[in-house]
């Protein structure tokens, strides 16, 4: 009886926030960091300033939901780590080392999620900066793209993926937004 009642609230918890909501949000926390740290972007700080900045940001309008910056905690593995099987021919395409068993050790930048279970992962977040070399931009679009998916043991199943690449320097101001869902790059008006 617990178990099926912690499922019906999960189920609910999905409905309660729409896509729509979702983005609005994230749009809502990115302007607030423009504003409050664009001194940090235009010094083209660490990724983890920014994206720990964004996290904290993000807080008050996802307050339904744990918002973790590098949170890489996973229930339902026995040593509680999160891991991505990602096919090599990917990690190959982008020019990165593949290891030995597919399986590479997952720090999200941010996620927005319940943290005692996997069935109510709501949205990932990966931030770069633009100064970054375009493989590890890539990278993030893959782990991004097997993390919105059932795929090969992948269990995490998040809502929506976001990879945000932030203007730095003389960029500060701009950036730009990918959105996944259900492992596929999406546009924002066709997200559901």
């Amino acid at each position: 009886m617990l178990a099926e009642l912690n499922k019906l609230a999960v189920i609910l918890m999905e409905d309660a926030m729409n896509i729509e909501q979702i983005i609005q949000n994230i749009n809502a926390g990115i302007s607030v960091l423009m504003d409050k740290e664009s001194n940090n972007l235009r010094r083209g700080l660490n990724e983890l300033n920014i994206s720990t900045h964004l996290a904290f940001y993000l807080k008050p309008y996802f307050s339904d939901y744990d918002v973790d910056p590098e949170y890489n905690g996973d229930i339902d593995k026995p040593n509680d780590r999160k891991a991505l099987h990602i096919a090599k021919n990917r990690i190959l395409e982008i020019g990165r080392k593949t290891n030995m068993k597919d399986n590479y050790k997952l720090s999200p930048d941010i996620i927005i999620h319940k943290r005692t279970t996997n069935a109510n992962n709501l949205v990932i977040i990966e931030v770069k900066k633009d100064i970054h070399p375009q493989c590890d931009k890539d990278y993030d679009l893959i782990k991004l793209e097997h993390l919105t998916i059932d795929y090969s043991g992948n269990h995490y199943n998040y809502r929506l993926g976001v990879a945000i690449v932030f203007g730095t320097k003389e960029n500060t101001g701009n950036y730009e937004i990918t959105f996944f869902q259900n492992g596929t790059e999406t546009q924002q008006n066709k997200l559901i």
